[in-house]
């Protein structure tokens, strides 16, 4: 009996080595597997994915500050917003961010659906008073131009959760700050 007990005191340090490298191995695995898991939840492109969303933020932004008319939409930098998010969105796994994605395309439709459209030459000289037709088109564009705004309040609020959501999974994956 002593002769196998004290056998094992003597082998013991042949395998330590084996076992801290079956500890190892088996931790980068879990770190492996735990960063893919995030690498896929955050999707590829994400620096596309935040200049998609800082640019909405900014289109956002100038329709607060000023109404503005469905033709403003159909500018080629502005037509494809919604899409761009929404393929955006797409390629990514985390479902908490793909919600916020959504419901920012969402707004940009809804704020060009809301959009009144565009105004004709009207040649008013200074002398003659608007007629009651004028200033019932005038009161129904500005409240147009105020429900736009409620809604682009709305989608700054997206945004912003979103971009919240987008630089936690970075740091999780890649260790932004």
């Amino acid at each position: 009996m002593t002769l196998a007990a004290s056998s094992f005191w003597d082998d013991w340090p042949k395998f330590v080595p084996g076992w801290l490298a079956f500890v190892a191995t088996v931790g980068t695995w879990i770190y492996k597997a735990w960063t893919r898991r995030h690498t896929v939840a955050l999707g590829a492109a994400d620096d596309e994915l935040r200049e998609a969303l800082e640019a909405a933020r900014t289109r956002f932004e100038d329709i607060i500050a000023q109404g503005r008319r469905a033709d403003w939409f159909m500018d080629e930098k502005r037509r494809e917003t919604a899409r761009k998010i929404r393929d955006l969105s797409e390629r990514r796994k985390d479902e908490a961010l793909r919600v916020e994605l959504t419901k920012v395309a969402d707004a940009w439709d809804e704020t060009f659906a809301l959009a009144p459209g565009a105004g004709g030459p009207w040649v008013r000289f200074m002398d003659q008073p608007s007629t009651p037709q004028e200033r019932a088109e005038s009161a129904r564009v500005q409240a147009q131009f105020g429900k736009e705004a409620d809604v682009a309040r709305t989608a700054l609020e997206h945004i912003t959760t979103a971009l919240t959501r987008l630089n936690e999974l970075e740091r999780k994956t890649l260790g932004r700050s």
